[in-house]
């Protein structure tokens, strides 16, 4: 039942309930620009992605989400821009938006720079109230609310990137806009932060690992921490093993097909009482890098 997805989705956990106004990713590994505007041209290429994610399968109402997004460089100058698009579906709510980034960039050393980077967008927030249950009869938010509600979002990052390893913090909606427009509701997107560091360690000339982690923390609830042991096998190969605060475990693969081509896929196990209710989720992954500047990256 939808009602039963929605009540379990709300409390079940921290995670879960900062997962219903903000998207949650299994391969920001490879994607860090969706969770930091910094990030944005830091792969010295035009860089895309597609991804598709459906969580909790078998749960009715259980969110879904789509993303693409483009960011690049502005050639021979410390800049970049980045534009992403992305539908977040859960229950009887679906958010369409846009968004569009622009990074700055402060060269430090010939190795590392310092990166800043802001966003702003708008989002469609859609509601299909008869796909819910009621107690009341006459609900007052579902019978005196808008189905259709645009909001504009501001985000802000920044991040200290070196060869093979990162440092950075991201706030997520800093203008706290109301999604639901009624006078029975004061619900709104909250802001949260993402803070992600990582590096990369050279063990042979076929074999390095990278540690990882990414916490978020919204102002009104918990935090919660992925914390992260990828392999990369002849620079062609990633293996990641994720432990997730509160919620369980996360096994990921990506593969580099070319040095501009390269697909992932995760799925994600929950060890708490989610685990009677589903059968896990899974994320696919699709990414091209534009080779237009002439450089190769792929850490």
């Amino acid at each position: 039942m939808i009602k039963r997805a929605i009540i379990i989705a709300f409390i079940i956990t921290p995670f879960c309930g900062m997962g219903q106004q903000h998207a949650i990713y299994s391969q920001y590994l490879f994607n860090l620009y969706a969770i930091n505007p910094a990030y944005a041209g830091e792969l010295d290429a035009l860089a895309a992605s597609l991804s598709y994610r459906t969580q909790w399968v078998g749960f009715e109402g259980a969110p879904t989400t789509q993303n693409f997004n483009i960011h690049s460089p502005i050639n021979r100058k410390n800049m970049a821009l980045g534009l992403q698009v992305q539908n977040d579906e859960i229950g009887a709510r679906s958010t369409p938006g846009f968004s569009a980034a622009y990074s700055y960039k402060i060269r430090l050393t010939r190795k590392s720079k310092l990166s800043f980077g802001i966003q702003a967008g708008m989002i469609n927030y859609q509601y299909d109230w008869n796909k819910l249950e009621y107690n009341q009869a006459s609900d007052p938010v579902a019978f005196a609310a808008s189905r259709n509600k645009w909001v504009p979002t501001f985000d802000f990052g920044v991040m200290y990137v070196t060869k093979g390893a990162y440092l950075g913090l991201s706030a997520m909606g800093l203008n706290n806009p109301e999604t639901v427009e009624s006078v029975s509701s004061d619900a709104r997107l909250e802001t949260f932060f993402n803070f992600m560091a990582g590096k990369i360690f050279k063990i042979s000339n076929r074999l390095s690992i990278k540690p990882s982690t990414l916490v978020r923390k919204s102002l009104n609830s918990p935090y919660q921490f992925d914390l992260n042991l990828s392999a990369r096998y002849l620079n062609r190969y990633w293996f990641t093993a994720t432990y997730r605060y509160n919620f369980g475990m996360v096994l990921s693969t990506h593969l580099f097909i070319t040095e501009k081509l390269h697909l992932g896929y995760s799925y994600d196990l929950p060890l708490n009482p989610l685990l009677s209710e589903q059968s896990g989720t899974h994320e696919i992954f699709l990414g091209y890098n534009f080779n237009i500047y002439g450089k190769n990256k792929v850490d």
